[in-house]
């Protein structure tokens, strides 16, 4: 593979993964240097998450070789990777949110810390080294995101990492976090610690990494310097084949009001009032914690109100729990779709039924029959990857999943959709046809109301834009009309 010993900390070769019905790996081969920053690209069911799990112990390959600096590691398992010195950090954060920063840091290691009070101090030292300021008192269940993810970082270092391997870590950052994150992944660089950088969002790829690997359907399709490549060409490998634009012409079936909610408040939302026009994409624009979600949530019935006034089709309604929601023509896609949005345990096909029993039932009792029937057909027109529709959701691949909970309440035939942040943690190609589903959903009459804390998705997908601050509404745009600036100028508040 070309790169002296001493110059590598990690190589893989001619490595394979199959599962039931899957070949997750096929010959995959790459190396990483010490002290770079190597990006991992591919969609979602590329390889990426099976590749990391073999590397740190979860999964064991089925055939080739991997060495990890200068050592050929066969079994391992997630301890003795993390003693070898290989840390992986996911983007489900591993840690105890009942216990402190410093026993989540040193956890299982408390005597070699030299008890609970050199628990505290190491931690404190860990992170004071990558400019946190965290008490390693606190209890984990009340930290931000951005704050969990330093602790993580710790954690990794208090190992005397060699190589972090860090899995959509800025899926849930604000921008002051990310240049946080990009200025830590600088300092790890220069201390001659390795990252594996995976990570949907290209633009980090770009300006975080030294060297980026293409992955598709199991294949490594390409290693280059990043400087060698463009967008379109990293994005062209991906997926194989050419997507022309990132995002579908934006949809003009904008009709008649269809619903309008007035006097939202509840201990966050101060006032909200707005109206949402049939066949519309209402995008709402705001920071993390501005009250987006919450507004939704409160529409729907999932959270308490103050007070809240909904007409839909100039009717006066009652919606006090999701049940409500659901009745009254809505359908909510959440921003935690693994939390919220699936039962992991259960199949394909029982997650894309469960909200439309009725539909599946021959008298009182489920039909495995009409439920397979609803499942093959969402399966077939959303292109869901799956080995089959009785396959666990949980080995699906994030857009795949995404693709799932968009069935389910397209089967409901709804008249408001409300999508919150529904293509996070999701590739380009993914992305596009969930984009493409949107499109098709308005032009058959419904509406739509997109959260997202990418503000070009926002730009490009929605006839009109709200800004969320603090609570409130603080401005409606034409997003054809006014800059990304104002807008977040306004979002800001």
């Amino acid at each position: 593979m070309g790169r002296e010993l001493s110059d590598r900390i990690l190589s893989v070769e001619h490595v394979s993964k199959s599962f039931p019905g899957v070949k997750a790996l096929d010959d995959v081969s790459l190396e990483v240097g010490r002290g770079v920053v190597h990006g991992i690209v591919g969609e979602n069911g590329a390889g990426k998450s099976t590749l990391m799990k073999i590397l740190s112990g979860v999964y064991t390959k089925d055939s080739g070789t991997v060495e990890f600096d200068g050592q050929r590691v066969e079994r391992t398992t997630p301890m003795e990777s993390l003693r070898r010195g290989l840390s992986i950090i996911y983007q489900e954060f591993s840690l105890i949110s009942s216990m402190t920063v410093g026993e989540n840091i040193f956890l299982g290691r408390f005597r070699e810390a030299g008890g609970m009070k050199g628990t505290h101090q190491k931690a404190g030292e860990l992170l004071g080294q990558i400019g946190s300021s965290i008490s390693t008192h606190k209890l984990v269940s009340e930290l931000s995101t951005s704050e969990k993810q330093m602790v993580e970082i710790a954690k990794a270092l208090s190992f005397e990492s060699k190589l972090i391997i860090m899995d959509e870590p800025s899926s849930s950052l604000t921008e002051e976090e990310l240049a946080k994150l990009g200025a830590l992944i600088r300092q790890m660089r220069e201390k001659g610690i390795s990252i594996l950088y995976i990570s949907h969002k290209l633009d980090e790829i770009f300006e975080y990494c030294d060297v980026v690997t293409i992955m598709r359907d199991g294949h490594v399709i390409d290693t280059r310097p990043v400087s060698e490549l463009d967008r379109g060409e990293m994005v062209g490998m991906m997926v194989g084949r050419t997507i022309e634009n990132e995002y579908p012409e934006r949809p003009r079936a904008v009709g008649e009001p269809l619903m309008r909610v007035e006097h939202l408040t509840t201990g966050k939302l101060k006032d909200i009032s707005f109206t949402l026009n049939r066949g519309e994409i209402l995008g709402f624009v705001g920071l993390v914690g501005a009250g987006r979600t919450e507004i939704v949530r409160a529409i729907y019935g999932a959270d308490k109100v103050k007070r809240k006034e909904v007409r839909i089709e100039g009717k006066s309604l009652k919606i006090t729990s999701p049940r409500d929601g659901k009745r009254c023509g809505m359908a909510l896609v959440p921003e935690d779709r693994k939390q919220q949005g699936l039962v992991l345990p259960f199949s394909v096909e029982s997650n894309i039924s469960m909200a439309n029993l009725e539909k599946v039932k021959r008298g009182i009792f489920l039909s495995p029959d009409k439920e397979r029937k609803m499942a093959e057909e969402n399966i077939d027109s959303l292109l869901i990857k799956t080995p089959s529709p009785t396959a666990a959701i949980v080995n699906l691949s994030g857009g795949n999943q995404q693709k799932c909970i968009i069935a389910r309440w397209l089967e409901t035939e709804p008249k408001i959709f409300i999508m919150d942040e529904p293509t996070r943690g999701i590739d380009v190609g993914a992305k596009y046809e969930i984009y493409m589903l949107m499109k098709k959903a308005v032009e058959a009459g419904s509406s739509i109301i997109l959260i997202s804390s990418e503000l070009p998705e926002v730009l490009h997908m929605s006839n009109r834009v709200l800004t969320i601050a603090d609570g409130r509404i603080t401005g409606e745009f034409d997003p054809e009309k006014v800059s990304a600036q104002e807008i977040m100028n306004r979002a800001i508040g």
